[in-house]
């Protein structure tokens, strides 16, 4: 099946850089896509605080793959001519990046990236070839030597008329547990002979309200499962940042890490942070799928960043998802580096080094996005943001071109950086439950 493309804007978008200056930027293709050799054109508007093209300053542009290579560096005096344009092109399927700042000051860099040939990026390295017999044994030793019956406490003060709240956590390794939610409708007449719908999620990384927050649906049984396995998310953000605080402070001084999505990773597959938290949530999914009350007809998928990550690993381990939605995903590509591009979050690569880093290499193909795709077999969406620092485009096309399902589509977020939403979103949304997208098609 042929890639579909999408586009969000048409020829430009403001993009916000700190300091003064904002910039108006524009690629002569309105799809921001080309082919390998072609010459890409980016023209700039650099803005004043009014909004207005500024009539003085220099701005310092540089473009290069989204990785090591470098394609041109300028810097542009606003007084001699404002909008400018810079030129550059790549040989080789990736992303072209443009970097703007203001110059000689230290501020926030703006990007903008087109693509090349996306469909064609390849991932940084092979799949194990233990990879299935990894993960077959992981789940099999975790029901040999734990109960996979879950801990399940009811939460008054969270529940509605339309639906139960409840606190769920499942044994994983270590005598660990994985924690989450969970949302159960009280109208059973709102079910389909008894049964209801399923809508299952991992939430993004960092302290925010969207770890401790699932939203309950009258008509829909909803579970959101977390990654941490030290800890139990609280329900507010200053519970959230001191487990946080304190996670951190045990990692370092376990593994030489604080970082929680590195953590282990140099040490074995067996010591990563993520190892028990995808084998827990995996658990999870068998648990609820096994319910009387679940229509298995519509067990769905969404996350975004860490939890689209998550979404790879627990699409290409688990049948039982009949549709999914991956906003922006992490995990992708996280080898992208041996390939000359910059890796997918959490970007281990920049948290070790030497002998450390060399053994991290050797564990992290077991989590790598990339290497799950090809496992995905039910209808998947995907979005990238063409300017995602933190998810890089090359590392989500990277793992996307690998998924197996012949039902999947890119969505292709132009100008759009990490944490942005998607005029996408609501559409996918509605997708995901059951909605039409075939509309939605711009270019194949």
């Amino acid at each position: 099946m042929r890639i579909h493309l999408f586009a969000v804007f048409s020829a430009a978008v403001l993009a916000v850089l700190g300091g003064d200056l904002t910039f108006k930027i524009a690629s002569d293709h309105e799809d921001a896509l080309y082919r390998c050799g072609e010459t890409a054109t980016f023209t700039v508007t650099a803005l004043d605080e009014g909004g207005k093209p500024a009539a003085a300053g220099e701005v310092e542009a540089k473009l290069d793959d989204w990785g090591r290579l470098s394609i041109a560096t300028e810097t542009f005096d606003l007084a001699k001519g404002n909008p400018f344009s810079i030129k550059g092109k790549l040989d080789a399927p990736g992303f072209l990046r443009l970097r703007l700042k203001e110059a000689k000051k230290k501020v926030k860099e703006t990007v903008w990236g087109v693509g090349y040939e996306p469909e064609c990026i390849r991932k940084g390295s092979p799949s194990p070839d233990d990879f299935d017999e990894f993960w077959a044994e992981t789940m099999k030793r975790l029901d040999a030597t734990t109960s996979p019956e879950p801990t399940i406490v009811r939460i008054p003060e969270k529940c509605s008329k339309e639906f139960d709240f409840f606190r769920i956590s499942f044994n994983t390794f270590e005598g660990r547990r994985v924690s989450g939610m969970l949302t159960i409708p009280t109208d059973k007449s709102k079910s389909r002979n008894g049964r209801f719908p399923v809508r299952f999620s991992v939430p993004s990384a960092g302290v925010g309200a969207w770890t401790f927050t699932l939203r309950g649906e009258p008509a829909a049984i909803c579970m959101m499962m977390t990654v941490h396995t030290t800890f139990e998310t609280p329900f507010s953000l200053e519970g959230v940042a001191e487990c946080h605080k304190r996670n951190a402070k045990m990692l370092q001084e376990k593994y030489g890490c604080s970082y929680y999505a590195v953590a282990g990773l140099d040490k074995s597959r067996e010591d990563y942070y993520f190892y028990p938290a995808i084998a827990g949530i995996n658990r999870a999914v068998n648990w609820l799928a096994a319910r009387p009350d679940v229509d298995l007809s519509d067990f769905t998928y969404a996350g975004g960043s860490q939890g689209g990550g998550f979404g790879f690993a627990l699409l290409g381990l688990n049948r039982h998802f009949t549709r999914a939605v991956l906003r922006v995903p992490a995990l992708t590509d996280i080898m992208g580096r041996l390939a000359g591009r910059t890796s997918g979050w959490p970007r281990y690569d920049g948290h070790f080094r030497d002998d450390r880093l060399a053994a991290a290499d050797k564990n992290a193909p077991y989590f790598d996005g990339a290497n799950f795709a090809s496992r995905i077999t039910c209808p998947t969406r995907v979005v990238v943001g063409f300017a995602d620092t933190t998810c890089p485009p090359c590392a989500v096309y990277a793992a996307y071109n690998n998924i197996a399902s012949k039902d999947k589509k890119m969505y292709n977020a132009i100008g759009m950086g990490h944490g942005k939403r998607s005029i996408y979103y609501g559409l996918l949304e509605k997708w995901q439950r059951g909605g039409d997208d075939s509309k939605s098609c711009i270019r194949k």
